[in-house]
């Protein structure tokens, strides 16, 4: 379970609750409930602990040990999401506009960015379809 993770994690750092509240920048109280299993974590609170512990949100959330993590790993999951969260924040409504730097062809910077924009394009009309819906 989440809450014997969590524990078992910050007693490997020997680390007292009210330490590793302040290392995740939350209330000793909060911690508290988390670990105790009275209150699920929050998403804020997952992404704190991966970016503290270095440990996959599968890992936290799923129990998926790393050697395992390879396997079940969605992929391109961190451009996903970095993707999904420019598009929700509105960053980007025109993508020709996003991309308009020159890259010499052939290059590496220019296939990465020719892969961006294809699936930002994608993923932008795929959300105005859903939006129609």
């Amino acid at each position: 379970m989440f809450n014997e993770r969590l524990k078992n994690y910050r007693e490997s750092k020997n680390l007292l609750k009210r330490e590793f509240a302040g290392a995740l920048d939350v209330s000793e109280s909060y911690y508290n409930m988390i670990e105790n299993g009275k209150r699920n974590p929050s998403k804020s609170f997952i992404e704190k602990l991966v970016c503290e512990s270095n440990m996959p949100e599968e890992y936290w959330i799923y129990g998926i040990e790393k050697n395992d993590y390879i396997n079940v790993r969605e992929d391109l999951k961190c451009v996903r999401k970095a993707v999904e969260q420019i598009m929700d924040l509105g960053l980007v409504k025109d993508v020709d506009k996003l991309f308009n730097g020159n890259y010499p062809e052939g290059t590496l910077e220019e296939l990465l960015i020719a892969a961006l924009k294809a699936d930002i394009e994608y993923l932008l009309e795929k959300k105005k379809i859903n939006k129609e819906d």
